[in-house]
């Protein structure tokens, strides 16, 4: 007998078509000759087989404060819409060092769910302040951020240079932009503000997904880039798919582009979207992560696609350059399409290059950055494809959460198509020999657990040194959860937030290198990096055993490169951008 999980496979296969103050004179290192990232690479330990005992997590959600369920406006997925979202922002809300929380909600919708969940309508996101210690406090109605909308993820930034972190939240509909007032309100200025953008494209209602804020022109202002899914219809039904199949799924809808908007330095912005080329690049985005993948001083855009190949733009002056095909990322190994859910980015091979890994519904794919924007598939031989083989991944995160030096990735999984496709979230711990070994097991009861999981972020939330995880669910009752990180005492670290004086002082894409003896480790400042979700901006750096650190560089925006005497390690610096004296 065929059952809905075989049901749900058979989609699957279907639908998503296979697969203190202080700061490297980056100099030439930053164009990375052959030697150079030879010498990097022998940088990396001497392969190990360790696997995590006393590092572990602890769910701590049911004494933090938060209760946040997420709701999807129904009790089963109906459309690919509800399947979805959504999604968790780290923000600092009110300056005081300390990552609250935002999470996005979905809710009721005429015509969409099911008329007998009607209660549900109403439903909005929710802000919860970090308070200390993990515990929270909801302060969604006083701040004015609880959006009715359908949401799906938010980007966090200081878009108006005024030191208060704000929020832009993405929707299925209008999108919403909180100015954030410096006194625990926020203000809705987004028609001030000039970016609630078309209210169509590709005939349909704008379904926001994920994005960023950043400075591609250097004019010291953020900009704001927005990625976009697919033109949703919930009254088509598709003649082409089998009776069946639970709903259409991406292949039968168009995809829809990409928006930019530039800031214009006085609170408002201005659509460029024509102007920079995007809108000649309609995909079915899910994901879009910004890196400087050839070490140029600029950073490049990942667009991780749904049901056709990934997208990889450049910035040039005549616009952005779509480059995935000839750099080998637009698809799997098998050379097609993934159901492509985001980039994760970070140095996991230690050459001091910045490397991919895109979960997807098939398997994954890890790239492997070569240098000159060139890319190999690495999923296999990092030991990462047959334990993701067939497994429904969604918010994944490069991250050295054992405080190692290494980066570990974490993907939190989930399967499409039905609430019933639980799975486990697996954490994957760095060997240091340029492959992976699944080590949830040993992590905590978590990890032992299935759930239908959707986004997640990551940041230090108690600033104890490690990198914890907030994770959003759709399994019913939906109830988020707060994963504390313990990791082994005998491990030092170093935590850096970064304060540009040239341009935007949030410091997006700042390249920070750290030397240990021989040993060098790559980090860049970015807030986006899993699905749906934004992360903490500070920069993380695990030291294993060592107590000190050598060498410390940072390449800011402006270009400027400055080395900074670290005295101590195991906390927090806030590494201010030198101004050079008249």
């Amino acid at each position: 007998m065929t059952t809905r999980r075989d049901l749900d496979l058979l989609s699957l296969v279907r639908l998503r078509c296979g697969e203190a103050i202080a700061i490297l004179a980056l100099g030439a290192l930053l164009s990375c000759s052959d030697s150079n990232r030879n010498s990097l690479s022998s940088n990396i330990p001497e392969p190990t087989s360790q696997v995590a005992t006393t590092w572990h997590f602890s769910d701590v959600t049911s004494g933090s404060g938060i209760d946040f369920a997420h709701t999807f406006g129904d009790d089963q997925f109906s459309f690919i819409l509800e399947d979805t979202g959504s999604g968790v922002a780290l923000i600092d809300i009110d300056g005081d060092r300390l990552l609250d929380v935002y999470f996005l909600n979905g809710t009721w919708v005429e015509g969409v769910s099911d008329p007998a969940f009607r209660d549900r309508r109403g439903a909005t996101n929710r802000l919860y302040r970090n308070l200390g210690n993990l515990r929270f406090a909801d302060v969604t109605e006083q701040s004015r951020t609880g959006d009715p909308g359908y949401g799906m993820g938010a980007i966090v930034g200081d878009y108006d240079g005024d030191g208060d972190e704000d929020l832009y939240v993405l929707n299925w509909g209008p999108n919403v932009l909180y100015q954030n007032r410096g006194d625990g309100t926020f203000e809705d200025v987004t028609d001030v503000a000039g970016v609630s953008g078309p209210d169509t494209i590709a005939g349909q209602r704008k379904w926001s997904v994920n994005g960023f804020f950043f400075d591609p022109d250097g004019d010291g202002d953020l900009d704001l880039y927005i990625a976009n899914y697919l033109a949703f219809d919930p009254e088509f039904i598709d003649p082409e798919l089998p009776e069946e199949y639970p709903y259409p799924g991406p292949e039968s809808y168009a995809g829809q582009h990409a928006l930019l908007f530039e800031n214009q330095g006085d609170g408002t912005f201005r659509d460029i979207s024509e102007a920079s080329g995007l809108d000649a690049f309609p995909g079915k985005t899910m994901g879009a992560a910004l890196a400087d993948f050839d070490e140029d001083g600029s950073s490049e855009i990942f667009e991780a696609v749904d049901d056709m190949q990934n997208y990889l733009f450049r910035p040039s002056p005549e616009g952005w350059n779509e480059l995935a095909e000839s750099a080998s990322v637009a698809f799997n190994k098998d050379g097609a399409p993934m159901a492509s859910m985001h980039g994760s980015c970070g140095d996991y091979d230690a050459d001091g290059s910045i490397d991919v890994f895109v979960p997807d519904l098939a398997r994954g794919c890890l790239y492997r950055n070569l240098g000159n924007l060139q890319f190999e598939e690495k999923t296999d031989s990092a030991g990462l494809g047959a334990i993701l083989d067939g497994s429904g991944a969604w918010g994944s995160h490069f991250a050295d959460f054992d405080n190692d030096t290494h980066l570990d990735l974490l993907v939190v999984r989930g399967g499409a198509f039905d609430l019933l496709a639980a799975e486990t979230d697996l954490m994957f711990q760095n060997l240091g020999n340029g492959s992976f070994a699944d080590v949830s097991a040993t992590l905590g009861s978590y990890f032992q657990a299935a759930h239908v999981s959707r986004g997640a972020a990551f940041g230090d939330l108690d600033n104890d040194g490690d990198v914890d995880i907030v994770v959003s669910r759709k399994d019913l009752p939906a109830t988020a959860h707060v994963l504390r990180n313990e990791t082994p005492p005998e491990h030092h670290w170093l935590g850096l937030r970064l304060v540009a004086r040239r341009g935007h002082s949030e410091a997006i894409g700042a390249r920070v290198e750290l030397r240990i003896g021989n040993q060098t480790r790559v980090r860049e400042v970015q807030r986006c990096g899993s699905y749906l979700s934004q992360n903490d901006r500070r920069v993380h750096f695990g030291l294993g055993n060592a107590d000190s650190v050598d060498e410390l560089t940072i390449r800011w925006p402006s270009g400027h490169v400055q080395r900074v005497d670290v005295a101590s390690v195991d906390h927090y610096l806030e590494i201010v951008e030198e101004v050079a004296s008249r």
